[in-house]
């Protein structure tokens, strides 16, 4: 046969729930608290990283459209290299294949125009 706790025990251990349920509605206050001081920093990283994130692909961009743009410069000074060896009569392909340079075809056509006249 069980004893039955007495009044006091009984009041006691109330007494001892009652202020454990109340450290419980603080503990849990507090962590509401956390979660909505949560809520309103997970925006704010969500947009660092974001922003981390486009500023790399940027940097990226724009290492890539400066080589792509040095590469185009190049290419653009091989082509005035070689109009202006050609220009100039300094053009070795057409050497080799026996062709007139632009020099000798101008000096060619002024000794012809002044036949004419």
């Amino acid at each position: 046969m069980t004893a039955q706790p007495s009044p006091e025990d009984l009041q006691k251990t109330l007494d001892e729930l009652r202020a454990e349920i109340r450290e419980a509605h603080g503990v849990l206050k507090d962590l509401r608290g956390e979660i909505r001081t949560a809520r309103e920093l997970v925006p704010l990283l969500t947009d660092e990283l974001f922003a981390a994130e486009v500023k790399k692909q940027v940097d990226a961009l724009g290492t890539a459209t400066d080589k792509a743009m040095d590469a185009a410069v190049e290419g653009v000074f091989v082509k005035f290299d070689k109009l202006h060896a050609h220009l100039l009569g300094e053009d070795k392909q057409r050497r080799r294949k026996g062709k007139p340079s632009v020099p000798d075809l101008l000096k060619a056509r002024a000794i012809i125009e002044a036949d004419r006249e």
